[in-house]
């Protein structure tokens, strides 16, 4: 009978291709890196990818992640891929980067008619560090929050779900005496405020209630992953019981969530799975 690919296994296929782009760029430069969430899950309980999950995600201390964007300049194959960041892209109101795959199409749901760039991508997520103090770090995030909320409804994401809202209303109004370039600098200052302390705790702007330890970003060890050994934090079972609990028990099939696109088009990588 016929293997025919699913189209999880086709988007992981791709974002496989690309996550070893970004593994080689950091290979050749020093820069280390950890494989993370999902991904690190996968790796632990598969070794390889969620059978019903389509991303695949990165994670780097600030310092590191800066060093990553300034190797792209120069050791990015710019003719397959692109990198997309808020400096890169205007109405990409993320704070971490996408590398995408040229030539490619996936549109989440949330991010239907934003004008971005829309290729089937990795994340590589920075983290940044969380005041010390329960009262300030509270007010830390929520201005995180509302930033972030202005920046999203200022780039289009999202806009139809929420106009209605009080809320939303307030912040456009807002918006309209600040410009993207404006809002995405102050969002960056805000969250690299405490880069340079010595607190534990970290955090990354566009996911801010999953929390970090700083000592898992700095200590790796390899893992098993579709055939490659990719690294990840050395204390996985910490960081994924934090995360998901009993992370090696299976969720019901029926919890299995993948994301949503609207739409998905592999362009010329569609040869890639006639094999």
């Amino acid at each position: 009978m016929e293997f025919k690919m699913t189209e999880t296994q086709k988007i992981q296929k791709l974002i496989l291709y690309i996550a070893n782009e970004v593994i080689r760029i950091c290979d050749k430069n020093n820069i280390p890196y950890n494989i993370t969430a999902g991904t690190l899950l996968g790796a632990v309980r598969h070794k390889g990818f969620i059978p019903w999950d389509d991303d695949f995600d990165f994670a780097m201390t600030r310092n590191d992640y800066e060093r990553f964007l300034k190797a792209c300049k120069k050791d990015l194959n710019t003719d397959i891929f692109f990198l997309q960041t808020a400096e890169t892209d205007r109405n990409f109101a993320y704070s971490m980067a996408k590398l995408q795959l040229l030539g490619t199409e996936i549109i989440e749901d949330f991010s239907i008619g934003v004008d971005i760039h829309h290729g089937i991508f990795v994340d590589i997520f920075p983290y940044d560090k969380l005041p010390d103090g329960e009262l300030k770090r509270k007010i830390f995030l929520k201005k995180n929050h509302l930033l972030k909320t202005m920046l999203w409804i200022k780039c289009g994401y999202g806009v139809k779900e929420h106009s209605g809202r009080i809320g939303y209303k307030f912040l456009h109004f807002l918006g309209r005496f600040v410009t993207i370039e404006k809002l995405k600098k102050k969002v960056y200052v805000h969250i690299t405020k405490y880069d340079n302390t010595d607190t534990n705790d970290c955090f990354t702007s566009d996911y801010p209630d999953e929390k970090m330890e700083e000592k898992w970003l700095v200590n790796s060890a390899e893992y098993p992953f579709e055939g490659h050994n990719y690294k990840g934090f050395r204390d996985y079972d910490e960081y994924l019981s934090s995360l998901y609990g009993d992370y090696m028990t299976l969720p019901p099939e029926n919890e299995r969530e993948t994301h949503t696109n609207a739409k998905v088009d592999y362009g010329q990588y569609d040869k890639w799975f006639e094999e």
